[in-house]
């Protein structure tokens, strides 16, 4: 199976060009002229393993909803809207599964179907969502809900990415001048401190040669260790136990200082996909079950997992989530409001509204704390490797002069 850029002839003699998936250029022709076209020519693109490896960048999709939300508010019909969205589209991976998308709508399949298999850039909550919105009838409304949603996680991403911006480049000045001096200057200066010192070398002399020598003789572990660590991480990720990575996922949020952000991340998450699920004509039952895929973290996801559970054998959602002491107090009392009020919907989306605000507040603590940190860590380190070099230099001056 191919997709062929084609270039085709309308009754009116208007060039169209398009995509379209087909065996071969008979049934692209044969396919063309069931759509009122005369193909001119085309071009095969394998729609392999170039599609389905291809990942989509966040803003893409978000484009891709407000303009779907746009014009089918306006009323214009969903394959009008893909067929421009597939040729406005600049990113030519999504501009090639847009038209495969497309291309099945025309064929008589389900919008979300069509979108279902092309995992790579649609999620199964994101499929979850326009496949409610299929049912109740307001594809709009779903994809609203799903731009709003996309757009604040990547303003979190942002945020997150300026904060560890100027400590990543802290961190990494910090270790290059180390390597420098352990790996250089130290060496250099070694044979003439021993030979100036006439007497012991204080302690922290003593540690920075020790220190330099051993670099010097295993510097083939600083790149080793750090692709080693870097491939068992992927092999945990890929080839792990689901239990093992959800215990990864557990030992995350106990982490100082990043693991609470991310517990609320993953928290705000939760609440924002339950409640959009659930306005979109969901039940709780299946909102949960999409809404926990979606978390991030599967610690929580398997707290999420087990409410569900209660839920189906009759427990109140309230009581369901209160079970488990990775759900927040805010969470549970927002629930039970929801329960009693009947707006579950809406109590998730305060939920999702303090802590987004709590998400962006750790966010601009965490950024103002590392900064001062790592320079105080920076300054003590180089001091430290000054004195433990000019000591012994300093030491021998100053008899000297006795």
């Amino acid at each position: 199976m191919s997709t062929f850029t084609y270039r085709a002839a309308t009754a009116n003699g208007a060039i169209r060009r398009g995509r379209l998936v087909a065996l071969n250029a008979q049934e692209l022709e044969a396919r063309l002229r069931l759509l009122g076209l005369d193909l001119i020519d085309a071009v095969p693109q394998t729609a392999g393993r170039w599609i389905r490896s291809a990942s989509v960048p966040r803003r893409e999709l978000i484009s891709f909803c407000v303009h779907l939300e746009t014009t089918l508010t306006a009323r214009v019909h969903l394959i009008d809207a893909l067929a421009d969205l597939a040729e406005a589209t600049k990113h030519p991976r999504f501009r090639e599964i847009i038209s495969v998308v497309l291309d099945n709508v025309r064929e008589g399949k389900s919008f979300s179907t069509a979108l279902r298999e092309h995992p790579q850039a649609f999620d199964h909550v994101f499929v979850g969502l326009v496949e409610s919105g299929e049912r109740s009838g307001r594809l709009e409304e779903v994809f609203a809900r799903l731009a709003a949603n996309l757009k604040w996680q990547d303003e979190i991403a942002s945020a997150t990415k300026k904060a560890l911006t100027y400590p990543a480049f802290t961190f990494v000045v910090l270790v290059c001048t180390t390597l420098f001096i352990l790996l250089y200057l130290v060496p250099q200066l070694s044979v003439f401190i021993r030979s100036m010192s006439g007497g012991p070398l204080p302690a922290q002399t003593r540690l920075l040669l020790a220190l330099s020598e051993a670099l010097q003789s295993y510097w083939y572990l600083l790149p080793t260790v750090p692709v080693a660590l870097g491939l068992a991480w992927l092999t945990l990720q890929r080839q792990g136990t689901e239990e093992m990575k959800r215990r990864l996922d557990a030992w995350r949020l106990r982490v100082p200082i990043v693991g609470p952000i991310l517990s609320r991340l993953a928290i705000a998450r939760f609440a924002g996909l339950f409640g959009m699920l659930y306005a979109s004509g969901l039940p709780v039952i299946a909102a949960l079950e999409v809404a926990e895929r979606g978390i991030g973290n599967r610690a929580i996801a398997s707290a999420a997992q087990r409410a569900r559970d209660s839920i189906s054998q009759g427990s109140s959602i309230g009581d369901a989530f209160a079970e488990s002491a990775l759900f927040p107090n805010l969470l549970l009392r927002m629930v039970r409001i929801g329960e009693t009020t009947g707006e579950i919907d809406k109590a998730m989306r305060n939920v999702t509204y303090f802590y987004e605000r709590e998400i962006q507040d750790s966010i601009e603590r965490l950024e103002s704390l590392t900064e001062p940190v790592l320079t105080l860590i920076l300054g003590l380190l180089l001091g430290w490797l000054m004195m433990a070099v000019l000591g012994p230099i300093y030491d021998l001056i100053s008899k000297l002069k006795v």
